[in-house]
C-alpha cells in the first residue's frame, strides 16, 4: 500500500524521506530521521517499532546494511516488512520479506534506497532510485518531490494514494528541518507540492529563529515590529 524514498544528500550531509500511500496518515508510521545518524523506512504490515532498532544501531557505528540485518532479526514477522535505510555516510541497504503485499521492488545505491508493495509496476522503486541519483544539482526536498513524482507518473500504487509525507533534518540540528504531511487527501501530491510552495522559502527561517534568534529575520505577522 505504500512507496517511499531515503536519501541523502552528499553535498550537505542532509537526511529525507518521502513516502506516499493509500492509508493515511502515512507520515506517522513509516519514514524515521536522526541527524547525523540515518534514514530509516519501515512499511508493508507496518511495524514503527523496527526504526528505533534500526537507528540505534546505527548510532553504534554499525552501517546501514547491519542495521537492516538486525532490524530484521529482531522482527517476530519479518517476512511481513518492508525496509529501507540510507546512513550518515550514504550507504544504503533494502530489505523485502517474502510475505510482501502484491507487486513489490526494491532498490538501493549510493545515497538512496526505495521501497514499494502493491505496486503496478515492480520496476517503480528502481526508477524512483536512478532518478534520484540523476538530480544531482537540486536540493534535497525538491529532489524527494521530483522522485515521488515520477512513482506517481509509472503508476504508483494499484489503489489511489490519499497520504503523503516529506521528512528532512539537517546535520547542524537535532529537530526536523521539513516536516510536512498530508495524512488524507484525494490528490496528496498535489496538495503536498502546496505545502512545500508556502513552507519551503520559510524553511531556513525556522530553523535560524531555533538556533540563532538574535539573527532570525522578522516573523511577517500583525504586531512584529
Amino acid at each position: 500500500m505504500t512507496f517511499s524514498v531515503a536519501a541523502r544528500c552528499p553535498s550537505t550531509g542532509a537526511l529525507g524521506a518521502i513516502v506516499t500511500s493509500s492509508s493515511p496518515a502515512v507520515g506517522a508510521r513509516c519514514p524515521w530521521i536522526k541527524s547525523k545518524v540515518g534514514v530509516i523506512l519501515t512499511q508493508n504490515v507496518t511495524d514503527p517499532r523496527l526504526a528505533d532498532i534500526g537507528l540505534a544501531t546505527l548510532e553504534k557505528g554499525y552501517d546501514a546494511k547491519a542495521a537492516i540485518r538486525t532490524m530484521a532479526a529482531a522482527s517476530d514477522f519479518p517476512e511481513y516488512r518492508q525496509l529501507a535505510i540510507v546512513d550518515e555516510n550514504g550507504g544504503s541497504s533494502v530489505f523485502t520479506g517474502n510475505k510482501a503485499l502484491g507487486i513489490h521492488g526494491d532498490f538501493c545505491a549510493d545515497n538512496v534506497a526505495c521501497i514499494g508493495n502493491l505496486l503496478s509496476d515492480p520496476t517503480i522503486p528502481k526508477m524512483m532510485g536512478l532518478h534520484f541519483n540523476s538530480l544531482q544539482d537540486y536540493p534535497l526536498a525538491e529532489r524527494l518531490i521530483s522522485t515521488i513524482e515520477l512513482g506517481f507518473e509509472k503508476g504508483g500504487e494499484l489503489d489511489d494514494e490519499h497520504s503523503i509525507a516529506l521528512l528532512i533534518y539537517h546535520p547542524d540540528a537535532p529537530f526536523a528541518f521539513v516536516d510536512l504531511r498530508v495524512d488524507y487527501s484525494e490528490a496528496p501530491l498535489y496538495d503536498l507540492k502546496k505545502l512545500w510552495e508556502i513552507y519551503g522559502p520559510q524553511a531556513e527561517n525556522y530553523k535560524v529563529r531555533a538556533l540563532e534568534p538574535e539573527s532570525a529575520p522578522s516573523y511577517g505577522v500583525k504586531g512584529d515590529e
